[in-house]
């Protein structure tokens, strides 16, 4: 190890093992050597080594199956919260494959309160409502149900199929541009249906997002309902003071 602080060995150890899993030097499933040949190889105490490996486990890197050993992770996705990004775009930014399974495109005129009152539509015009399961390589995601006002997207489902990016059909067939979002988030247990469209357990919690999507005139394009799979995902942001 490089000379310093004691009390920073673990992260230069933690560094060097992220380092080495972000550029799958250690792949996916692949089995870290023992606690042991660990504190050998980085000529550290046993307790630095598992300070170390206690955060890769927290930051969804590696995982510690019991009697058997460590094993590197898929990765989670980072959603940033300081860019709005289609899921499209998220999962094609690590090399994923994208897709949907479309369950059903509704036309409706009467909309659920909470839709009806971030899209300003209570009592007004009808709105979209898309129900979809999201993929990356064939793996469960999300699941997502979008509502959209049809004077804005009308006949958006001529659009829709099981690759597309409902930011790139707002781009590119409604010349339709995104300004900004309201988001909100928080962890749930799953229902029974959402234990079996996403293929989880009940005791896997997911992350509930709500978002309003705004153009740059202030009005609402679209206002979305999305269940990650909690273990898929970790949500970052950049603040300032």
């Amino acid at each position: 190890m490089k000379p310093g602080k004691k009390d920073f060995l673990y992260m230069q150890i933690y560094n060097d093992l992220r380092r080495k899993i972000d550029r799958k030097i250690l792949q996916e499933g692949q089995k870290l050597g023992t606690e042991q040949e660990l504190q050998k190889e980085y000529q550290v105490s046993r307790d630095t080594i598992r300070k170390a490996l206690f955060k890769l486990e927290q930051d969804g890197c590696i995982e510690r199956r019991t009697a058997v050993g460590t094993f590197v992770r898929k990765p989670k996705s980072d959603y940033k919260l300081g860019r709005m990004k289609s899921f499209t775009e998220q999962m094609k930014e690590r090399g994923l494959t994208p897709s949907s399974d479309i369950l059903s495109i509704e036309l409706l005129r009467e909309i659920p309160k909470e839709a009806a009152i971030e899209l300003n539509q209570v009592g007004k015009r009808k709105v979209y409502r898309i129900t979809r399961i999201r993929y990356a390589d064939e793996v469960p995601m999300a699941y997502s149900i979008d509502y959209i006002p049809f004077y804005l997207c009308p006949d958006i489902q001529q659009h829709l199929h099981a690759n597309a990016s409902l930011y790139q059909i707002f781009e590119r067939s409604y010349n339709l541009h995104l300004s900004y979002g309201k988001v909100l988030l928080e962890a749930e247990m799953p229902s029974p249906y959402l234990q079996n469209v996403l293929n989880i357990s009940k005791n896997k919690p997911v992350l509930k997002m709500r978002c309003t999507g705004y153009l740059e005139n202030d009005i609402p394009l679209y206002y979305v309902e999305c269940y990650y799979v909690g273990d898929q995902y970790v949500f970052s942001t950049i603040t300032d003071r």
